[in-house]
């Protein structure tokens, strides 16, 4: 293989060690795209939660009501943890926090599909109005870019913490 005038030809190790650098950098824009998208995708869960609150009566349904309330404040400390510089508290605490609050994000996805075919809390949904359309989406979407968050943070997340606790 040539070189151009004045260069050294790459060596071997060089050439191997290239390609590990981009798989990691790419790793780490897949974990930050997921992250970011996660956050977004619950925060439209949580609008989605204010407005069926607010504005469709669900204030007046009995527990169901309260949930809906909750899951809009949720959300928006889901999203908002997401978004957050949390690493600046530490890579570890930081991950943690962070698959805390992935992890959190599943409950509006569990309960929504509960309710669409066994009553919960005494509440049932019927039919697939616009809400639950946006919900089941959106609840998808989070499920599926903090899924992937996940399992990309999850091993080296559970690495430390283990070797944490044996020193």
């Amino acid at each position: 293989m040539a070189s151009a005038p004045g260069h050294a030809a790459p060596t071997p190790g060089a050439l191997r060690a290239r390609p590990a650098a981009w798989r990691s950098r790419r790793r780490d824009v897949v974990v930050e795209l997921a992250r970011y998208l996660g956050a977004v995708s619950i925060l439209i869960v949580g609008a989605v939660h204010a407005q069926q609150y607010y504005e469709a009566s669900f204030s007046v349904v009995p527990t169901i009501g309260t949930l809906f309330l909750l899951s809009f404040v949720g959300a928006g400390v889901v999203g908002v943890a997401l978004l957050a510089p949390v690493r600046v508290l530490g890579r570890r605490l930081g991950d943690l926090i962070l698959a805390l609050a992935a992890l959190g994000a599943l409950g509006t996805l569990v309960s929504l599909l509960i309710s669409a075919y066994t009553p919960l809390f005494g509440f049932m949904e019927s039919g697939y109005r616009l809400a639950v359309v946006l919900t089941l989406l959106f609840d998808g979407l989070t499920t599926a870019f903090l899924g992937v968050f996940l399992l990309l943070i999850g091993p080296n997340l559970i690495h430390a913490l283990a070797t944490e606790r044996r020193t």
